[in-house]
């Protein structure tokens, strides 16, 4: 007894002791975003010049020692760090991902010395306010200012923010320290590849302990960058976002809002909401109390208003190009503390934000001044764009309680939305702009209109939205809430996150939709605070903008079906919107000779095996949802194109992008031809956050893969589509040839549209054409063809059919090709019962038929000439670019099958008009490609031309002027 009295006396002075030494550090998350300045109010403290430094342990205080400082940049993960110091091997290259375990456990010390000019200080004796603000640390931190320190913060997506003008040195030298730790500070979970295996080959993850991304606890952290699915090798800590110091007068603005009432004639009404402070700020405020309390009851007296003496006005300018479209100054009856300006302008011929297709994505800057005294004291801009975007319900029926209105009208047109999804640029979150530029340039080239933030992933960066603004690509922002319960959210950081963001992305025109996250149950007991926490947000600071709870749910649909993807217009034909849906494919074969042991690329047509994984350790650590709705679905597609019995890294990349190519066509087609009961599509999924086989377009290099090239000729604006009932049939059938062309044009078009059907030697076996009209759109047109039988003695082998629309001068508009199979298989009258009624499995063909070989068989001849080379000068960004043009001609007399264009000689990432594209006899193509070099060349650099069944043609490229900075990136 007399032991255990001794043990709580002493336990008793610990705790006494530590709450003497260690008072409670100020909780520094607000949800009010500093608003950045421009100019000498704001001072960049990004890039270079950054410490960083770990313990093993929290500092008590900066005296304390640090280990390995080195110098870094920010914004960057640790991790990014590390390797750029070379301190560490490339994270994502065989599985190095293991050597930076360790950065998860450590605490990091970010420490940067600056000079403040003296003119900071103001004019007045007690001088401006100086914010610190940090836009992204992962996840604790902890901030000190010249050794005081000033807080702690929760949380990854703004923040924190504090003003500091007490502590600066005005006209001296300054220093900012940070603590960072990851959000999973003591609570590791199980390195994921030691786990067992279940029978049927996949990790045990129910075996895995500590902290869990799909149910993070206390933690409000997206679970791709947490150790989740395809992402857990990773745990990404670090400040990844700027920092920036924001010198702001006691009179300022705050956080404005312009929103577009409406377009009438030549007329856009707007509204304008902006704060205005006198003598005090925005840290000073609170959102709402968080103990239970009347909000607003006042004494006898009332609240207390005091007015300014000082003249106040607001000056408002919007400017396009170098020309003013308004000017406008709204006088400012202010009172101490904080008011709300309200204004209503009116645009006269306003230049419309027009979604990608639609027009241009006209910008307006906007610019606020606020004025004392007639004199400017503070300065505000962004860019602005003007649209309105509506929906209604779409045509077909109504079948749940909770039924969104899926039709767009964008600027008064109804459309059907092309989209895609999106996940995190990178894993570790490497983000510059010009990364973002390369991949959203790709997209808006492929025809998307509309891109999805998944939930799974972030609430995205400026570099982003600024990019998407220009590029006229509309996005639909999921919050991070991911496949997951989040009952123990801290409510408070939740709120902070959540109402941050909204007030740092609502001005953007891109922004049209929020959504509250990914395959979650926001009616859950456990969602039910953090959805309400969102929803009241929304209805308090953007009211301009959709919002959905979460997809799939009311009308949006995820499917991932293994089965004849012309199914899609019968198995969903009655969904509005498809908000998921995909495939997986083999990135190109040089990412994994780059990334993965070579020696493991043997036995890949037992990829399913059980043996599989232990014996290609490092091929699997590249491979996202390695299982069994993955794997064989992959390979099954795979073995239409070639034998995957044995194959190569080629042999197997290549079919299995042309499988999943082909599925990607079709599901579009089907779905596209579905409007207007299906009004909008967003596939799984444009490009992967690190090098993996997954479902992807492009891959993280930056590289198109086939499916991007067959999505994107179906995103054209007028694209003709044969309305196959399947891929698979039997010989003596008859297969029906009937065409639906989607027009997104305002014009009709006159035209022909024909279809020819060859057989797989390519000789002509049947063709036929009308003459018709294309509706104006958003239209589906269907064209009644005609059907072709099968001959009774052609089994296993293809078909070839393709479809041409050409407009009234013979110009060709569009093509599509399908290559359907006539099968022996389906002379199994239960199999073909089953497969003709339902969707079933894809089958796999063991014994062929295969379509490239059968493809060979039949030789042309391709030419190629290079027609330009010409370097992109942009200053923006520190990549290396160049647009090259080519003319590439079929010289043969057979058709040129799955012709596409590449650059040999140099690691490169392209995205060209048009890749794995049929070319008839005598016919020419000019294709351009964009062309970002990975590596300074110093070999024989070539444009090569090549089609399964033609010899390559390659053309040199002088390229002794690229010098590029960043190598092997």
């Amino acid at each position: 007894m007399k032991k255990l009295l001794s043990y709580l006396l002493c336990l008793l002075a610990v705790q006494t002791a530590l709450a003497q030494t260690a008072p409670q550090a100020t909780k520094l998350w607000s949800p009010y975003r500093i608003t950045p300045r421009t100019g000498a109010q704001h001072i960049d403290l990004s890039g270079a010049g950054w410490e960083l430094s770990h313990t093993d342990q929290p500092v008590a205080d900066l005296s304390q020692p640090r280990k390995d400082p080195f110098q870094t940049s920010v914004p960057n993960s640790v991790h990014w760090s590390l390797y750029k110091a070379g301190k560490l091997p490339h994270p994502y290259y065989a599985k190095n991902s293991t050597q930076y375990r360790w950065a998860e456990e450590k605490a990091w010390y970010y420490k940067k010395s600056f000079d403040l000019p003296a003119s900071a200080r103001g004019n007045r004796g007690d001088g401006p306010y100086v914010f610190l603000c940090f836009d992204g640390v992962d996840y604790f931190s902890k901030v000190w200012v010249n050794d005081s320190l000033v807080g702690v913060h929760e949380g990854m997506f703004g923040g924190p923010s504090v003003e500091i003008s007490r502590l600066l040195k005005f006209g001296g030298k300054n220093e900012v320290t940070v603590e960072v730790r990851a959000g999973n500070w003591g609570n590791k979970a199980t390195d994921y590849e030691s786990l067992p295996r279940t029978a049927s080959g996949e990790f045990d993850y129910s075996k895995r302990t500590g902290y869990n991304p799909r149910a993070s606890g206390k933690i409000i952290k997206p679970w791709v960058i947490s150790g989740g699915s395809g992402g857990e090798a990773f745990f990404s800590v670090g400040m990844w976002q700027g920092v920036r110091l924001e010198i702001v007068p006691t009179y300022h603005l705050e956080r404005p809002y312009l929103t577009t009432k409406s377009v009438t004639g030549n007329t856009a009404q707007l509204h304008l909401s902006a704060e205005v402070f006198a003598n005090a700020h925005s840290l000073q405020k609170q959102l709402h109390p968080w103990s239970n309390t009347q909000l607003n009851h006042p004494n006898e007296k009332g609240t207390l208003f005091k007015p300014v003496t000082d003249k106040l006005s607001v000056q408002v300018e919007l400017t396009t190009g170098k020309s003013t479209a308004l000017t406008k100054e709204f006088p400012v009856t202010a009172y101490e503390g904080r008011i709300w300006l309200e204004e209503e302008l009116s645009l006269p011929n306003p230049q419309l934000w027009q979604p990608n297709g639609l027009g241009q994505p006209n910008l307006y800057k906007v610019s606020l001044t606020l004025k004392k005294n007639g004199s400017p004291v503070d300065r505000l801009s962004f860019d602005y764009g003007i649209r309105t975007i509506e929906r209604i319900a779409t045509a077909g029926p109504r079948i749940a309680d909770r039924w969104e209105n899926w039709q767009f009208i964008v600027n008064g047109r109804k459309i059907f939305v092309k989209g895609m999804n999106f996940t995190p640029q990178d894993i570790l979150l490497d983000l510059p702009a010009e990364r973002y530029r390369w991949t959203l340039e790709a997209a808006k080239k492929m025809g998307v209109q509309l891109i999805r933030i998944w939930g799974g992933g972030l609430l995205e960066t400026d570099h982003f939205y600024t990019i998407c603004n220009e590029l006229g690509l509309m996005v639909w922002q999921d919050f991070p809430i991911g496949n997951q319960d989040t009952p123990d959210y801290p409510q408070d950081i939740w709120e902070a996150q959540v109402v941050q963001n909204i007030f740092r992305l609502r001005n953007h025109p891109s922004l049209v939709i929020w959504n509250g996250g990914n395959e979650f149950n926001p009616y859950s007991y456990g969602n039910a605070a953090s959805m309400g926490i969102i929803e009241r947000n929304l209805d308090i600071f953007d009211k301009s903008r959709f919002f959905v709870r979460t997809t799939p749910d009311d009308g949006s649909m995820h499917a991932y079906p293994d089965m004849d993807p012309t199914w899609y217009n019968r198995s969903y034909k009655f969904e509005p919107w498809v908000s998921e849906t995909g495939m997986h494919s083999i990135p190109e074969p040089s990412l994994f000779y780059e990334t993965v042991d070579n020696k493991e690329f043997t036995g890949l047509g037992k990829m399913w095996d059980k043996s599989f994984g232990p014996s290609h350790p490092e091929f699997i650590h590249h491979f996202t949802e390695y299982g069994p709705g993955r794997v064989p679905r992959m390979l099954s597609r795979a073995s239409h194109i070639a034998d995957v019995m044995d194959p190569t890294i080629e042999s197997i990349s290549e079919a299995s992008q042309i499988g999943a190519g082909e599925f990607y066509q079709l599901l579009s087609e089907k779905m596209q031809g579905n409007y207007p009961v299906t009004a909008g599509l967003m596939p799984w999924v444009f490009k992967r956050h690190w090098p993996v086989i997954a479902i992807q377009m492009m891959d993280w290099f930056g590289q198109a893969a086939a499916p991007y090239y067959f999505l994107k000729r179906t995103y054209e604006p007028t694209h003709v589509a044969i309305d196959l009932p399947r891929l698979l049939w039997k010989a003596g059938e008859s297969i029906p040839l009937n065409t639906k062309i989607t027009n997104a044009s305002q014009t009709a078009l006159p035209g022909t549209v024909s279809v020819t059907v060859w057989d797989d030697a390519f000789r002509q076996l049947w063709t036929k054409d009308t003459r018709m009209t294309v509706q104006p759109g958003t239209s589906v047109t269907s064209a009644p063809i005609g059907s072709y039988v099968i001959p009774a003695d052609y089994k296993d082998r293809f078909l070839f059919v393709v479809a041409e629309l050409k407009d009234a001068s013979g110009k060709l508009v569009s093509r599509s090709l399908y290559f359907p199979r006539s099968l022996t298989m389906l002379d199994d009258k239960a199999f073909y019962d089953k497969y003709v009624s339902e969707p079933i499995a894809w089958p796999t063909l063991d014994k062929g038929p295969f379509l490239k070989p059968t493809v060979q068989k039949s030789a042309t001849r391709l030419e190629s000439s290079l027609v330009s080379i010409k370097q992109l000068d942009d200053a923006r960004s520190q990549l290396i670019r160049s647009v090259v043009t080519v003319q590439v001609r079929n010289t043969g007399t057979t058709p040129a099958f799955m012709t596409k264009i590449d650059i040999a000689g140099a690691k490169r990432a392209l995205v060209a008009d048009d890749n794995y594209f049929w070319l008839a006899p005598g016919e020419s193509r000019t294709l351009s490609a964009d062309v970002l070099w990975r590596e300074t060349p110093t070999g024989n650099v070539s444009v090569v031309a090549s089609a399964w069944n033609a010899p390559e043609v390659t053309v040199p490229l002088d390229t002794r002027s690229l010098t590029v900075q960043k190598l092997g990136k």
